[in-house]
């Protein structure tokens, strides 16, 4: 497995985590590297990681809502958070305009995977991996 540390902290980051996050959290990420956001444009990377950690947060929070404890103890983030954040990410760089967007965005989208960032409840999508157990 590689060193997922520069992963890890990216995206810490971008959730505005200030404790450390676990390996599977990185390995959610893993496939997107320094040279991907260095190869989007400022407005593209800004646009990226700012979809990512406010959707994750959203969703998130959305289950400390369930908890009923007045937000002060935060739960952990989960994979279906990450997984939301991670749709949100690409909508962001779907939402740049074609013929403005860097060759970079052209590519990551291209091999994107990840569903669309749809759903009535982020982070408790039945289909989302680490929700099962909400």
């Amino acid at each position: 497995m590689s060193d997922l540390s520069w992963h890890k902290k990216t995206l810490a980051d971008a959730l505005g985590a200030d404790q450390g996050l676990p390996d599977w959290a990185g390995e959610m990420v893993s496939k997107f590297g320094p040279e991907d956001l260095e190869g989007l444009r400022k407005n593209e990377r800004e646009a990226v990681l700012s979809a990512l950690g406010r959707v994750a947060r959203q969703s998130r929070d959305a289950r400390q809502a369930d908890i009923h404890d007045g937000g002060e103890n935060r739960p952990a983030f989960v994979e279906g958070d990450i997984d939301w954040g991670l749709r949100a990410a690409r909508a962001a760089l779907e939402a740049q305009p074609a013929g403005e967007r860097s060759e970079k965005a052209n590519e990551l989208l291209g091999d994107c995977t990840c569903p669309a960032a749809t759903g009535p409840n982020p982070g408790r999508d039945a289909s989302t991996p680490g929700t099962d157990k909400m």
